[in-house]
């Protein structure tokens, strides 16, 4: 059991997200409302969409009147599903590269590899991945019968879209949790074990992965708000997860718009609105913070937990040291007092 208020809090906010998109979808089939023209009690005019926020619409609504609260709502399992996802395989894939590079590379060649690796820190992500993405997520038209077709199917968008933004950090991250493990290989304890014979598979299992697994969480929770802040970046730029709809009119096109509702799709449909009307844009914007913040606070909740911990062992140690050693000092004390009272009764 966790006790941290911090990592409890941001949980239940990532959890209650989730649950309440999901509710959404179930109860009410993901129904968004729309209002495009607001009457009063007489039937007169009284305002077109869009709509600021107010306790009718708690974020506003767009141009076309659809509620940006539950459209936020309906995203809301889409995005942090694969926020998720992604930050899990991130953390994976990376630990399984780790393995090996840190347990069976010489370390004058993982220093060598990692000063390699070092570089991709100034390789921007998000612009690889607009690259290598926009084939893949934007809409496409066929000129003869100007059809709009997608290269790939729905899943599989997905699916690469995943495997792109997961791969792209599996070098960065491997070196990472590398050295997290080849530290870790170089306590004392760890000595010990193998001139006890200890193999290498037990000696990973029962003594380094005990030390290396909260590490990992923290990375995790670390990794989502990565993956957070890569979905505003490509929201920015119309690439959004699963597809990105566009519309080839010649005469009055509508703009991309997302498939699926999801928070980068909104900010990317509204981004051009901000000017006219910055409430439409808010809203997506807001849930994004609160997702980051969330996540950072599991990160840091978590932290404070392990540190306090590891404190606690600390403190108990001294004490069985403490004791252990009141214990002899009292031991030959009374060896003492046995010898010389038996010295005096001899006299």
């Amino acid at each position: 059991m966790i006790r941290s208020y911090k990592f409890w809090i941001g949980f239940s906010m990532i959890f209650g997200l989730i649950l309440s998109s999901l509710i959404f979808s179930v109860l009410f089939d993901s129904h968004v409302r729309q209002v495009q023209i607001l009457y009063d009690d007489h039937m007169e005019m009284i305002g077109a969409a869009p709509f600021q926020p107010s306790l009718m619409f708690p974020m506003g609504t767009d141009a076309l009147g659809y509620d940006i609260a539950m459209k936020v709502l309906q995203g809301a399992k889409y995005t942090l599903f694969s926020v998720i996802l992604i930050g899990f395989l991130r953390v994976l894939v990376s630990f399984m590269f780790a393995i090996p590079l840190a347990i069976y590379m010489p370390e004058k060649i993982r220093g060598n590899l990692e000063q390699l690796l070092s570089a991709f820190y100034f390789v921007p992500l998000t612009i690889v991945s607009v690259f290598i993405l926009t084939p893949v997520l934007w809409e496409q038209l066929r000129m003869p019968g100007w059809e709009e077709y997608f290269i790939f199917p729905y899943y599989a968008r997905v699916g690469i879209e995943i495997f792109v933004l997961t791969i792209l950090v599996v070098p960065l991250l491997g070196s990472m949790i590398g050295n997290i493990i080849a530290s870790s290989l170089k306590e004392d304890f760890i000595k010990g074990a193998l001139v006890l014979g200890a193999s290498r598979w037990r000696i990973f299992s029962k003594h380094v992965m005990p030390h290396v697994w909260p590490k990992l969480v923290i990375v995790f929770f670390q990794q989502c708000v990565q993956v957070l802040i890569i979905f505003i970046h490509l929201g920015y730029f119309k690439l959004f997860f699963g597809g990105t709809d566009v519309d080839y009119n010649p005469l009055i096109p509508d703009p991309p718009v997302s498939t699926t509702n999801e928070w980068s799709g909104l900010i990317g449909d509204y981004y051009n609105l901000i000017h006219i009307n910055p409430g439409i844009a808010l809203g997506p914007i807001i849930m994004f913070g609160v997702a980051i913040y969330s996540f950072q606070l599991m990160a840091e909740g978590l932290l404070q937990y392990l540190d306090s911990r590891n404190v606690n062992v600390k403190r108990n140690k001294k004490k069985n040291k403490l004791s252990s050693v009141l214990q002899e000092k009292s031991v030959s004390i009374g060896k003492f007092e046995f010898t010389e009272r038996v010295k005096s009764e001899v006299k």
